[in-house]
This record gives structure tokens, sequence and C-alpha cells, in this order.
């Protein structure tokens, strides 16, 4: 009977996950070594050579890529949109990592390259061609854990509220030194709602949503204009968990029935944030919305607001008025109130008397006096401003120009002397001007009182951590606007950005100064379509340009470009005579009748010159001459595109010109942008890195007296513009082995 129970339980003992791999690690390890390894029964063998010191993770991995052609991935970067293609059941299933994903390929890492089972099934999932890559399956399940991060942890939360000896962070809404009883401080809900809202402060949160639904509480954060689901609690949780942050707004609990609204504050490391606090009765039970009104995030200055080289000056010259009316426009979230608040706190300097009418009043701002309507007790916008202009103010803020009446007030005080502020909802800086005529206001009285309009959108900032340079180039419905050749970048995922691949956001702005030929337009009570082209001639450039403009410079994705903006209708490119090279229009993002135009042109070219010396890496600096331009001032190699040249051409014909040298290896790395004022184009700077020969000769050309070899820290210093610095660090980043590793294909050109 003994033997029988022993022959089952040996036929029912698992079997190594990766048998396949004995047939290398023979060839790496001693026989007697695999064999005593193999005696023991291992569930993986890779596991058990790696834990007995036998061999290491980069020697199987080296073992593996000679043997299978395969290459080894190199810091397994994974996008999210690699991630959304493969479930999280699958990655674990086949312990696999997503990596990146094009139009006909999906990029993974695994440690089994024969599994043709895997393939297969994401291959159907992903519908795209799967290319694998080499990396260790501990630091594969390790990836795994971080990327798809679980979303259902409200065990580990309320585990750790019961553990947690920390004090409560919800103050009383009233400022008063409310103290919460001990023993009611010590209930989990109490710590895990405290939780809830401190994470979210910390994750740049603009929202928190607790929504009720059939399978429990969802908690979403709004970062960056976009929800994100970071756990689910159960459905007991719901009822004393709303009452909770009811009790804290100073809002009835009893009453489950209508909204309510309510406000709360609470400490951060010491630093109090506000809270607006909104309830929805829904079908499952009360949806809660926490806004944040973080004002160390929102009382910003003009400068921190990053205006580009062309609506910079603009809106300084909108900001140096001192009467009439400037209009904010743009849709909820679009970050009006916080370009208003920094205006106000620009204008605060000058020492003028400063009212503002609100609803609500979201961030008190000190030396400003704040006005908070309450319709119910007659306190509308409009009996608001009577009063307001009787208080001898220099410069008014309405929140907003709901109707006729608030509309007509706004335009007399502008018209007496007063330098107004406003916003509207809607789509333009255009538009905003049918609207006010629709609300029934006066043509004439606008076209004198109006000195400006500001549009904005919000776009999402790539990581600057983790941004890649596009694989696939310009998306094919933005060609027609964007130069097929340029430099931009694809989002993929890090911890600094939770893989999502942003981190903060940047302002798409659309500034209408006020000219002659508008107020015109305007006083004649022109269409929305003369109203555009008037504006189009007064320099006033879109938000589409302006987002083009933001994408050019790195700063956003062409995905994240088309989600917010409208892409503006296709301009044909033109081929160069004599050539086979497509040469697309440079960008005119204003059409204009008459006057200077504003371009974007690939116009130079800025070269890295390196010797790798096995890894220990020379850079090439180059000295101006005394009697070249910019003299004594050491840089790269640096040139213009000629007319029709390709700019990977005019890099190689550059390096040669300027230092004698052949190159070995040449990867376009980036792409910079700098407006030059005497031309009024904006230049775009293609930034190559060309390996050379280690015992290749230097021979200088004319324009340079000096160069040196210096490693990477050494040329950082050595360089006169700080961007020349900064993209070095991006060179290293990205070619440090001497190569561009999973990225190779996409970057390298000669």
């Amino acid at each position: 009977m003994g033997r029988v129970v022993s022959s089952v339980t040996a036929t029912l003992k698992a079997a190594p996950s990766d048998p396949w791999l004995l047939p290398t690690l023979r060839e790496l390890a001693p026989e007697s070594a695999i064999h005593d390894i193999d005696a023991r029964d291992p569930a993986s063998y890779w596991a058990a050579v790696t834990a007995a010191g036998i061999l290491s993770d980069d020697e199987i991995l080296a073992a593996l890529s000679a043997r299978t052609h395969i290459r080894i991935a190199n810091g397994l970067l994974v996008s999210s949109q690699a991630r959304d293609k493969v479930p999280e059941w699958l990655a674990r299933r086949f312990g696999i990592l997503p990596l990146s994903v094009s139009e006909s390929t999906l990029d993974i890492a695994t440690s089994n390259p024969y599994d043709l089972d895997c393939e297969k099934t994401l291959a159907f999932a992903a519908g795209r061609t799967i290319r694998m890559s080499l990396a260790p399956p501990d630091r594969i399940l390790e990836r795994i854990e971080e990327v798809y991060a679980p979303v259902d942890r409200v065990g580990k939360l309320l585990d750790k509220a019961k553990r947690s000896t920390l004090q409560p962070i919800i103050e009383a809404a009233d400022e008063t030194d409310h103290q919460l009883d001990e023993k009611e401080a010590e209930r989990p809900v109490i710590k895990l709602v405290d939780h809830i809202v401190a994470e979210g402060i910390a994750a740049g949160a603009s929202d928190i949503h607790l929504e009720a639904g059939e399978s429990g509480i969802a908690v979403r954060y709004r970062i960056d204009g976009m929800l994100k689901e970071v756990m689910l609690l159960p459905k007991a949780v719901g009822v004393p968990l709303v009452s909770r942050i009811k009790i804290m707004s100073q809002m009835d609990i009893a009453d489950r029935l209508r909204p309510q609204g309510g406000r709360a504050r609470v400490a951060i490391n010491g630093a109090r944030v506000d809270l607006r606090v909104s309830t929805l009765p829904a079908s499952h039970g009360e949806k809660v919305v926490i806004r944040i009104l973080d004002s160390r995030a929102a009382l910003r200055s003009v400068e921190s607001l990053g205006l580009d080289p062309v609506d910079g000056p603009r809106m300084q010259k909108l900001l140096d008025v001192r009467e009439g009316l400037i209009l904010v426009t743009g849709p909820t979230g679009s970050g009006k109130t916080t370009t208003l608040y920094a205006a106000l706190r620009l204008l605060q300097h000058r020492g003028v008397n400063i009212i503002t009418v609100e609803d609500p009043v979201e961030y008190r701002i000190p030396g400003i006096v704040q006005v908070q309507i309450h319709e119910k007790a007659g306190l509308t916008f409009a009996s608001a401003l009577r009063s307001v202009l009787r208080q001898d103010p220099d410069v008014v803020l309405i929140g907003e120009i709901r109707d006729r009446e608030t509309a007509a007030i706004a335009i007399q005080a502008s018209l007496t002397g007063h330098l107004v502020f406003a916003t509207l909802h809607t789509n333009d800086a255009c538009s905003s001007i049918v609207r006010l005529t629709d609300l029934g206001v006066d043509s004439v009285k606008l076209a004198g009182a109006l000195k400006g309009v500001v549009a904005q959108r919000l776009i999402r900032r790539l990581c600057p951590a983790c941004r890649l340079v596009a694989n696939a180039g310009v998306p094919r419905r933005l060609v027609a606007t964007i130069p097929e050749d340029s430099m931009i970048y694809v989002s993929t995922g890090c911890r600094e950005c939770s893989m999502t691949g942003y981190s903060g956001r940047v302002a798409v702005t659309e500034v209408l100064v006020a000219t002659p030929e508008i107020e015109r337009s305007i006083a004649a009570g022109d269409p929305p379509e003369r109203l555009l082209a008037a504006a189009r001639v007064s320099g006033t450039r879109s938000l589409w340009g302006c987002g083009c403009a933001q994408l050019l410079a790195g700063n956003t994705s062409a995905q994240e470009l088309v989600r917010v903006l409208e892409p503006e209708g296709a301009r044909a490119a033109t081929r160069e005579p004599g050539t086979g090279y497509d040469v697309p229009k440079p960008i005119i993002y204003e059409r204009r009748v008459q006057g200077p135009m504003t371009q974007i042109v690939p116009g130079v070219v800025e070269v890295y010159v390196i010797r790798h010396n096995g890894g220990d890496w020379r850079v090439l600096v180059l000295q101006r001459a005394p009697d070249a331009s910019r003299p004594g001032s050491w840089e790269l190699v640096y040139g213009k595109i000629d007319a029709g040249e390709r700019p990977e051409r005019a890099a190689v014909r550059e390096l040669v010109e300027e230092t004698g040298l052949d190159v070995k290896a040449l990867y376009n790395v980036t792409v910079n942008s700098f407006y030059l004022h005497a031309t009024q184009t904006i230049q775009m700077s293609i930034v190559f890195a060309a390996f050379v020969a280690d015992d290749s000769a230097v021979v200088l050309s004319e324009e340079h007296q000096r160069f040196e070899w210096l490693t990477v820290e050494e040329a950082c210093d050595r360089f006169t513009w700080p961007r020349a610095a900064r993209g070095l660090r991006d060179v290293q980043h990205l070619l440090k082995g001497g190569d561009a590793g999973p990225v190779e294909d996409a970057l390298r050109v000669l």
C-alpha cells in the first residue's frame, strides 16, 4: 500500500515549469550541478540555479539570446497602450510583460522564447504580430505587480487604518479648534476617508469621485484631467463612508434624497487644503465628488503658466492695459480660474483695489476682496456688481457672465475706467464675441470695451523621465499640418508618472488682442467667419496651432493633442524639384492677408560626437573662433539644413565639414525649437548623436579654434548653452550601451 501511495505522490508532483531551459543550462554549468538541481524537483530550473549561485540572470539571458537570436530587453518600460492591449490575467498566465505596441506589432518581454501557445494567444488577443525580447522571470513578475496595480485594496487600507497611530487629518470647516473624540477617531472608516483624501492630494488629483455601483464603491481620482480608478470598496462601506464625509463638510447625514453641498478643510504635512464637497442621489446610493482646492498649485504667477514665445508677449500686452474688458474662455476644467488668479496676483503689485465676484469663491487670495454669490439671499452677479462699482475698484473680476444684465454692467464698467476680467464658456476667442452679442450687448459698445480674449485648453504633459521618440513618426492624420520628418514623442509609463506616461498639464492658448480692424468688425456685427479672418490677420494663432507647437517642442504626444483639440484642415506637401524627397510646407498657423507670418521650419541640426571607448564615453566639444559668431563659446557640431536636404544628411555633412570625422553610427535623438524674432519663424533643431572611431583624428574648420574630448559630466559643464547639457543627458540615457536597445530600430539612422 505504501508503494502505491508513493507512486501516486510521485505522479502528482509538479514538473518544473521550464524544462526547455535544460539544454542551455548544461552548456553553462557543470553536469553535476545541474543533476543536483534536478534531484531536488525544483518548480523552476531558472530560479533554482540563480538561487544556488550557479549562474546569474545575465549569464542565462546572454546564452538564450545567442541560441535564439532574440535580443535582451532593456529597462522593461511599459507603455500605457501596450498595457491596455494585454489583460493582467494573460500577462500572469504566460509570465510576459507588454512593452510597446504599434499598428502591426506588439513587443513583449518573456523568459520563455519557446512558448508558441503564448505567442499565438497574444497575437489573437492583440491582433498584431508578437515580437519577443528576453528578461529574467523574477523581474518580469515584479514589473507585472507594478504595472497592473490591483484596484481592490480596501483590505490593506482598513488594516493600515486599524494599525495607524496618526491623528486624523480632517479639521472642522469653520476653522475653530474642534477636537474629535478619541474613540471615534479610532474607527477605521474615519481613517479610511483620511487616507483616500490624503492619497488624492499627494497624487495631484483635482477631484475625488466616490461612485456606488453593483459591485461596490468605486474611488476614482481625476489626475491631469483624466479619471483613474484607484480602489474598489465593499458596498457595506458605502453608507458610513458618505456619512463621515457629510459630517466633516457640515451636511445633513439624514437627508439622502436631495443633492447637498458643503466645504471642509484638511491639513497635509502642515499645509491646509480646502475641499468642496457635493453629493447626488443615484440608483445604487449617493455619489460624492470632492473638489480639491489646493492653493499651492492653483495660485501661480503668470510666468509659471508656461506660455510659449508667441502667446507670452501677447498675454503681457493685455495685462498692461489699464481699462477695458478682458475675457477668458474655455470649457469647464480648462484652467480659466488659474489664469485669472495669476493675472490678479500680477496686478496686485501695482497698488490697485481689486474686487472679485465669484460663484463659488474657490481660492482665497490675501489682499483681494472676494464676494461670494448667494442667489437665495438675492446676491446675484448683477446685484453684486452694482454694489462693487460703488466701492471704487480699479480691477473687477466677474466669475462668469451668464445673462444680459451682468454682461451690460460689465461693459459699462469697462467703459468708465475700470479693468474688468470675466469668463465665458465658449469654444474659442471669436465665439466669445458672438456669445456676448447674442446676449443682447450693443456691438458698438462691445467694440469699444473689449481689449482681448484668451481661449485656452489644458493638455497633458509627457513625463520627462520615460517619454520616447515615436517609432512611427508623425501620425498620418497630422502630416498635413506637421512636417512628416518631425521628431515627436510618445508616452510609455514609469513609476514617476504612475504608469500613465504623463506628468502635469500645459496650457494651449489662443490670445486675441483687439486691433482697429477687429473693433470695426465687431461694431459692424460681422459673422464669425469674418471675425476669425480679422483675428488671423492680426496675428492671433489658433488653439490647434499652439497645440502643434507644444507637440514639436516635445511637451505632449500626438494622441493627447488629438484627444483635446480638433485638427485643422489639411495642407498638401510639395515636392522639391529634382529630388525624390517630399518637403512639407512650413507650417503657417495663421492665414494672414498682410504682415509677417509665423512659420515653423526644420532649419538646423545639432550633432553630439561620441567615442564609446568600451563604455567610457568621450564627447567632442568645440570652441568658436574669435572672428566667428558667438566667439569663444563651447558647443557641439551645429549647422543649417540646406534646401531639399534631409536632416540626417545635413548632420553627416556638417560633421565632416567641421571635424573631418566619419560616422560609424548615427541616431536621431530629439528635436528642439526656438523663436527667431528677426525672421519671425520658429526654427526646429533636429538633434543627432554620432558615434565615431576611438582613434579618429579631428580636423577643425575655420569656425572653431579648439576642441577637447571630455567625459559626459565635463562636457555638460563646458557647454555654453544649458540645453546642450540637457540634450547630452538624454543621449546618454538612450544610448548608454552604444546602441538604443529596444528602440534601436526607431532611433538609428545610419
